[in-house]
């Protein structure tokens, strides 16, 4: 089976998309603040990670009657998904976080085998597939393990009612009145229900997953939560 991507939930050999050849994986960057110390060493403080592209070269056939709606195809799945997760078959255990999306000019040879090439701008962390799915959390007091190599941002669906604390190791976050279901994701930094805000009954900070062990608890009437790890990695 040859090469593909798979990105806002579509296969790119659905698309009858060539990878031309194998894209060069790229790597995490760490961007570093250098803070001037007087009379002392230089300290040297970790401010993030840079972007990261990743350049594909495809080929498709069509003829002249295909070639503008199979174009506009190709485009609309890969513009319409900002946001979204990007993998690659050969790297299958980690994904992309899309920010941007480039497509350059399709040329054509022997007249209709098209080519062209797509840079996908991406955070400068990788996801770890395996968490970026659902975890159940049935019972107050589990361990869960980040075996990734940085602290990760989770998506937390908590299940219940009432006034709902929930502690991760030694930080906790309360969020009151909840009605059935709320959720509260890390990485926006936004607690709601469906399209209600919820932020004003929140208080505490958001939660982190750090690298290792993670022990999760809660207070109040909570049914399950279910919790997306996010797993990052370099």
């Amino acid at each position: 089976m040859r090469s593909y991507i798979f990105y806002n939930n579509q296969n790119s050999n659905d698309l009858d998309l060539i990878i031309e050849k194998t894209p060069d994986i790229p790597t995490s960057n760490i961007e570093y603040d250098t803070i001037e110390i007087d009379g002392g060493e230089n300290l040297t403080k970790v401010k993030g990670f840079s972007d990261i592209s990743f350049k594909i070269n495809f080929a498709y056939f069509a003829t002249p009657e295909e070639y503008l709606m199979k174009k506009a195809r190709i485009d609309t799945w890969l513009l319409n998904s900002i946001g979204k997760y990007l993998t690659y078959s050969l790297d299958e255990f980690t994904s992309y976080k899309v920010k941007q999306v480039s497509i350059d000019v399709t040329t054509t040879t022997s007249r209709i085998l098209r080519h062209f090439s797509v840079t996908f701008t991406c955070q400068g962390l990788k996801y770890m597939a395996s968490g970026l799915k659902p975890i159940e959390v049935m019972s107050s007091g589990i361990i869960l393990n980040n075996f990734g190599s940085y602290e990760a941002k989770p998506l937390l669906k908590i299940y219940g009612n009432g006034n709902i604390t929930v502690t991760i190791n030694n930080t906790s976050f309360t969020v009151k009145n909840v009605s059935n279901y709320v959720i509260v994701d890390s990485e926006i930094k936004e607690c709601y229900k469906d399209s209600t805000n919820m932020g004003k009954n929140m208080t505490g900070d958001y939660p982190i997953l750090l690298v290792g062990e993670n022990t999760i608890s809660w207070t109040g009437s909570v049914t399950k939560i279910e919790l997306t790890p996010r797993w990052r990695c370099y």
